[in-house]
């Protein structure tokens, strides 16, 4: 289950001229082609969702959840031009949504990350799609902070902690640690949350505490192991795995 992992880039967004910031979401996935298996489930959900959805299209109920699906697919999806057609749908489903239903955050939230795949694959609007991106998570994070294991503080985190810093974008160093340390305070046995922190943490140069929160990581993953199963987590069990081993040989590497 993609979203549920925000999987990750590792650069969120590269400066690109004329000084646009090239949206490449960390937790947007880029784990490259799904199995074909996993594509076939992700088309099977789009599917079912978007005829749900074409019933009532002004439903915050209905819209989210074909949102979520427009963006787990364009994640398992290598063609741009593909990516872009399902994260338009996405997004513009949860704008209709959100003039009837303001407050509904997960219509904020999921059009924040369909907004990330747009940024990524039309990177002359990166900038601007920043902001709304920002503005969305922002929202969601005030109606509905433990929606997606606290994923409104970890899009925001990690929007912050890659994209370049004011005045060339919105990027802030404090900003990206007050929202991962929240994300893994609402969501603790979230391993996203922790694994994020923990790449932050080696990041700013902090080995001692990333060491320290590296042991609680890998009694999380344990525990999640036997919580999260299912065809949806396969995907992203891979890429926590992978993304645990390199912190594992980093902090070896550097004690």
């Amino acid at each position: 289950m993609i979203t549920r992992a925000l999987p990750c880039f590792r650069d969120w967004c590269r400066l690109q001229p004329p000084l646009f910031c090239w949206v490449l979401l960390s937790f947007l996935g880029g784990f490259g082609l799904l199995g074909e298996s996993q594509q076939q489930r992700l088309s099977r959900v789009y599917e079912q969702s978007r005829s749900e959805y074409l019933k009532s299209p002004d439903s915050a109920t209905l819209a989210w959840p074909f949102a979520r699906a427009c963006f787990d697919r364009a994640e398992g999806i290598t063609s741009r031009p593909v990516r872009r057609a399902l994260a338009k749908e996405g997004a513009e489903a949860c704008r209709v949504a959100l003039k009837e239903s303001p407050a509904d955050g997960a219509c904020h939230y999921y059009r924040g990350l369909n907004l990330g795949i747009l940024a990524q694959t039309q990177p002359m609007r990166a900038l601007g799609l920043v902001r709304e991106m920002e503005s969305h998570w922002q929202a969601c994070q005030l109606l509905d902070p433990g929606f997606d294991h606290a994923g409104p503080d970890r899009s925001l985190g990690m929007l912050y902690a890659e994209c370049p810093p004011a005045p060339l974008s919105i990027g802030s160093r404090s900003k990206a640690r007050l929202h991962l340390a929240r994300a893994v305070q609402l969501a603790p046995d979230h391993p996203e949350n922790r694994i994020l922190w923990v790449e932050f943490l080696i990041q700013r140069g902090e080995k001692a505490t990333a060491g320290e929160e590296f042991k609680v990581l890998q009694k999380i993953l344990t525990d999640a192991r036997i919580r999260l199963v299912g065809d949806e987590w396969e995907a992203t069990w891979k890429t926590w795995e992978a993304r645990t081993e390199t912190l594992r040989a980093r902090l070896e590497a550097h004690p």
